[in-house]
């Protein structure tokens, strides 16, 4: 099945998104694609795909560095581009693409000119909604009503709606055609394989993935409740919001590794005892962790490892570990409310080797990057027949 692939997340193999698209896309062989983005970063990898990549023009960009910068980023949420480049549709037809293909959540105006193009050429368009509209969305916030208006009728206009959790469909409201589509996370080695229990009087747990927004200040907060603790720290990841003070402290400690490819933060992980799963808990982020689903909690299962999962319980995460008791769960907000979770599990080698079985479960039954796969591939087969 060939398909234009119009996103700002290219699948690409590095983490989160990208990394699952990738899998779904390049690492099988279901699907050919052609992608149309307007994100640099693909530049940086060797991709076995064709792809274009496009953008709103230097004077834009020299807008989106100065005061103005909000101003042409809700413009372009808005109105998206004036009109479709020949260069695109010409793109499209001569691959000949099926369908088209976009990540419409969170929200840019690549997702609207995919929905321009599959109206222009009378294809199917598929949005995959992975994250509320408004997650890392550089805008004014007094057109948000105009804004989550846009994106709910971008759902309702799509031909295939993929949600990346429960709580998405809940909040996007009622689809013909809409379905749940869990991100895909990395292939677990054999089921008896997993690395034995730490029993040793020093415990490290570790994160991977975006350190930026609520994330930072909740590991900051973590490391600094556990001042007088036999605990050691590995964070993995990049944009990270924490202090000035704290980074400088992290860098120095070696508890901050950076970002590093996913084969590496892999094997990484597997020199740590447990992994730390973070959803935040401010006013201000609750919607995007109800309708979320973490790609690291599904590469979580991958490593085999005992996870500390600290978040609200409104979230599609932890109501999943509370379903399989896939993970040892802090729903308080307090940062040595979880640090005790932590302190207790490390002293419960019986506790964590349970863990690691749920887990395991977890994955098998429900969370199999081939389960996942066979989702997409048959809800594809059904729009494209």
């Amino acid at each position: 099945m060939r398909l234009l692939f119009v996103t700002s997340t290219p699948p690409i193999p590095t983490w989160g998104g990208a990394m699952a698209f990738y899998r779904h896309l390049c690492e099988r062989t279901d699907f050919q694609i052609s992608v149309v983005t307007d994100n640099p970063q693909i530049l940086e990898y060797e991709v076995p795909y064709n792809y274009s990549v496009i953008s709103h023009g230097r004077i834009w960009q020299r807008l989106c560095r100065t005061r103005l910068s909000k101003t042409v980023h809700s413009w372009s949420h808005i109105a998206g581009t004036r009109q479709i480049p020949n260069a695109i549709i010409e793109q499209a037809q001569d691959f000949g693409a099926e369908a088209v293909l976009t990540v419409a959540g969170s929200w840019s105006w690549t997702a609207k000119l995919a929905g321009d193009v599959a109206k222009r050429l009378k294809l199917p368009l598929v949005g995959s909604f992975n994250d509320w509209w408004y997650y890392n969305t550089i805008r004014h916030t007094w057109l948000d009503p105009i804004l989550e208006r846009n994106f709910k009728q971008f759902y309702q206009h799509c031909d295939l709606a993929l949600c990346t959790s429960e709580g998405m469909r809940e909040a996007l409201g009622s689809h013909p055609n809409a379905v749940i589509l869990y991100p895909t996370g990395a292939t677990a080695p054999t089921e008896n394989s997993h690395s034995a229990i730490n029993t040793k009087e020093s415990f490290t747990v570790a994160f991977g993935g975006n350190l930026g927004d609520w994330y930072g200040h909740m590991l900051e907060a973590l490391v600094t409740e556990a001042t007088d603790k036999n605990l050691n720290f590995k964070f993995f990841g990049s944009n990270a919001s924490w202090s000035a003070n704290f980074d400088t402290r992290v860098k120095a400690s070696g508890i901050y590794q950076g970002q590093v490819p996913f084969a590496q933060l892999k094997a990484e992980m597997q020199k740590v005892d447990a992994l730390l799963l973070l959803m935040g808990f401010e006013e201000n982020c609750a919607l995007i962790e109800r309708t979320s689903f973490k790609t690291k909690f599904l590469d979580y299962l991958s490593f085999q490892k005992p996870i500390l999962l600290w978040g609200p319980d409104y979230c599609s995460a932890v109501k999943i570990a509370q379903e399989f008791d896939s993970a040892e769960i802090c729903t308080s907000p307090k940062a040595k409310d979880f640090l005790q979770k932590i302190v207790t599990l490390q002293h419960n080698p019986d506790r964590q080797a349970e863990l690691v079985k749920n887990s395991q479960h977890m994955y098998s039954e429900r969370f199999h990057p081939d389960k996942i796969h066979q989702v997409f591939l048959k809800s594809m087969k059904a729009l494209v027949a």
